[in-house]
């Protein structure tokens, strides 16, 4: 073989070589910005679920604490009521100094744990959702993958957090005020 023949061989060689390590790039990035995406709207759809769960089983567990309080009143009333006076005033007396029924509070101290529980647990999710919307938001902005997936037309993903009314008020102020916390409206 000549020399020129070796010459052109050796450069189209290296040309295949960096269009093969270009296109490896290029897909390996492409397919790095799908698998981010579809696992940040995955955990949009699973944090919807969370919520859901979260609010049916407060709800669930302040209705069966609910019933509770109004079986515990009814015996109150009742333990009262049946001691109040008739034939023998003095009975009043002897009720107060009788024990009273205990009053078992782990109905709702078993409802503030879920409460505070599941709302823990909600953040959380929320903060891995932004953490994942940072990654990819970093993909889209870094050299070369933003050349890359420019011209694949990838564009950020919008990503629903949920906040209060009164959050989004107090950010948009810069005040929050509010210290009572069962504020009566």
């Amino acid at each position: 073989m000549r020399n020129g023949t070796v010459v052109v061989l050796g450069i189209v060689g290296i040309l295949v070589l960096i269009a093969l390590v270009g296109g490896c790039s290029v897909i390996g990035t492409y397919n790095q910005e799908v698998s981010l995406r579809a696992t940040i709207e995955q955990k949009q759809t699973d944090n919807k679920n969370e919520m859901d769960n979260m609010k049916k089983k407060i709800c669930q567990v302040a209705q069966v604490s609910e019933k509770a309080m109004e079986s515990l009143k009814d015996i109150v009333c009742g333990y009262a009521e049946a001691r109040k006076g008739g034939e023998n005033p003095n009975l009043i007396m002897n009720w107060i100094k009788e024990s009273v029924p205990n009053v078992d509070t782990s109905t709702f101290n078993n409802l503030q744990n879920i409460i505070a529980g599941s709302r823990d647990a909600f953040t959380m999710r929320q903060k891995e959702l932004l953490d994942l919307k940072r990654e990819h938001d970093k993909l889209l902005r870094s050299f070369p993958s933003n050349v890359i997936l420019s011209m694949f037309g990838r564009k950020p993903i919008d990503v629903t957090i949920v906040t209060s009314t009164k959050t989004e008020e107090a950010f948009k102020t810069g005040r929050d005020d509010e210290t009572d916390v069962f504020q009566k409206k």
